[in-house]
């Protein structure tokens, strides 16, 4: 670790501002704090490489080329700083600035010694009435929820805030979009992840300021909401946000791979070294990394192990999923507040519209919930009637079980939750798992998808009602659906829940029919068209 300090602190030690500085090529700067004290041993960055603030407080480096920005990791005992109700811990590079300050202000009281992130991914939103929709059910929800916390809170989107799309450019919305964030909407500082469909499309050809493809796609986010790759601190917990997503041209939209640039693996890893290994880390980006092939999702995470613990948190497929490392970091991909594409008050996995919200206690992760829009926190399921028929017009979906058949969807479902069953009041089972997840199309050839959601997003909506790609979009896997064969199919049931933090969830009611109307459709009313 010193040396580590060592390498990336040279050209940040005493006296450098009397080295020879080209404008057009270096960055220099000094941080204080708001009582005028030098801060030493503050990250700063520009994206590219990693440094120190010198003993006096200073930092003196060369910029990379392509470099937008100057930004330093906000430490644990200064508050974030914030700028039209957004964290703005950055400053734009330009040939006319000769130096770049930051003054931090200390937090009351120190550190958080315990605090909550909401993650939330996928607002993904295309119109003004997505916006409108945004605004009315997403926000005040993601404020009333804030305001139970004893604890600070700190919002986390992870990625594809807008939509465009092919020839549909919505970057036009992000201005939008961000006044809708800002902390008097949510009650919290909120940091942007940069997703596939967050940038301007068909914006021309590289130059000398976005000299790749992504970059400069990326641009147009960046003037919105600021660095795309960067870090922060809170607590004893270290929080990242990177871009994953590489475009392929300028010409389409949807061409896109994930991965991570040499440059930025480069970036993370010295960023890493500077934190101490009894840290938990928090990763946030918008691809799915762990089923990925990309050869730099797999160094990204042999970066993060090795810490108190490490977590990886995505969005991008508008489903709940987890899955642990070989090296024991965590990946948690997050639902989607826009459910499917806001056509319904579902997740393409049956999930509601919703959002994470985790507790963090000293460098523990120690609880997590999804919070699903518009419904108390305590519900965490739904269960189905195994010969139930599901959907409308457009499809039906028959389920291929008998009636003493439930299926139960637990949409936050972790390996240290314990599910319960009784009849009548009489514990008769605690589950073992979910079932195995089935790619098939129909029920009769699976049963593991969320066929109750799939009959109102396809059957009723029409979204996907023949098959082919756009299918896909609404019928994806599920990874938590339970199963349970009733003793007495007439009895009363009731499951019960206890999460790995000691909380239970109960629910009793069984959807034998649709009940669409009050559960999956879209709330009816006009879009405001005043803000």
């Amino acid at each position: 670790m010193a040396l580590a300090l060592l390498l990336l602190s040279i050209g940040a030690t005493a006296g450098v501002f009397d080295r020879p500085f080209d404008k057009t090529k270096d960055v220099r700067g000094v941080v204080t704090d708001t009582q005028g004290k030098r801060l030493s041993g503050i990250e700063i960055t520009d994206g590219y490489g990693v440094y120190l603030t010198d003993e006096n407080g200073e930092y003196f480096f060369t910029r990379h080329p392509a470099a937008a920005y100057v930004y330093y990791t906000i430490p644990a005992e200064y508050e974030v700083p914030m700028r039209q109700g957004h964290p703005c811990f950055y400053k734009k590079l330009s040939d006319v600035d000769m130096s770049y300050d930051f003054i931090l202000k200390p937090l009351k009281g120190g550190k958080d010694k315990a605090f909550n992130l909401f993650f939330v991914a996928d607002p993904q939103m295309q119109n003004i009435h997505h916006v409108d929709r945004f605004r009315t059910e997403g926000v005040p929800d993601w404020k009333a929820y804030g305001k139970k916390m004893k604890d600070p809170c700190y919002g986390i989107t992870l990625g594809d805030i807008g939509y465009t799309e092919k020839g549909r450019n919505t970057n036009y919305l992000l201005p939008i979009i961000r006044e809708e964030m800002s902390a008097e909407k949510t009650g919290m500082p909120t940091f942007q992840t940069v997703g596939n469909h967050d940038f301007e499309f068909a914006m021309g050809g590289l130059n000398d300021y976005s000299p790749t493809v992504t970059l400069r796609r990326d641009r147009m986010f960046e003037a919105i909401f600021g660095p795309i790759d960067y870090s922060w601190n809170r607590g004893d917990a270290h929080i990242i946000s990177m871009n994953n997503v590489q475009f392929d041209n300028l010409e389409n939209a949807g061409k896109y791979t994930g991965g991570f640039t040499a440059e930025q693996l480069e970036w993370l890893r010295q960023d890493l070294a500077l934190v101490p290994k009894d840290k938990i880390i928090i990763f946030c980006a918008h691809i799915p990394i762990w089923n990925k092939k990309a050869e730099s999702f797999k160094k990204a995470t042999e970066m993060l192990g090795g810490f108190a613990e490490s977590y990886i948190f995505t969005g991008h497929t508008h489903t709940n999923f987890k899955h642990v490392s070989a090296n024991g970091v965590k990946e948690i991909t997050v639902g989607a507040m826009s459910g499917c594409w806001w056509w319904s008050r579902n997740c393409a996995d049956g999930a509601p519209n919703g959002y994470l919200v985790c507790h963090i206690e000293g460098n523990h992760l120690a609880s997590h919930i999804y919070k699903s829009l518009g419904y108390k926190d305590d519900v965490q399921m739904r269960i189905y009637r195994g010969d139930a028929e599901y959907g409308g017009d457009f499809e039906k979906f028959k389920l291929q079980y008998d009636h003493n058949t439930l299926l139960i969807n637990i949409w936050n479902y972790d390996d240290d939750w314990k599910v319960d069953v009784y009849e009548n009041g009489k514990y008769m089972q605690t589950l073992s798992g979910p079932m195995t997840p089935t790619g098939e199309w129909v029920p009769e050839q699976g049963g593991t998808k969320d066929w109750w959601a799939i009959g109102y997003n396809v059957g009723v909506v029409g979204r996907g009602h023949a098959k082919g790609s756009t299918r896909n979009n609404y019928c994806s896997r599920n990874d938590h659906m339970f199963v349970y064969e009733m003793r007495d199919p007439s009895a009363k049931v009731k499951v019960v829940i206890t999460d790995g933090s000691g909380r239970k969830f109960t629910e009793t009611h069984i959807f034998e029919t649709a009940e669409y109307d009050k559960y999956a459709a879209p709330p009816k009313y006009e879009p405001s068209q005043v803000w």
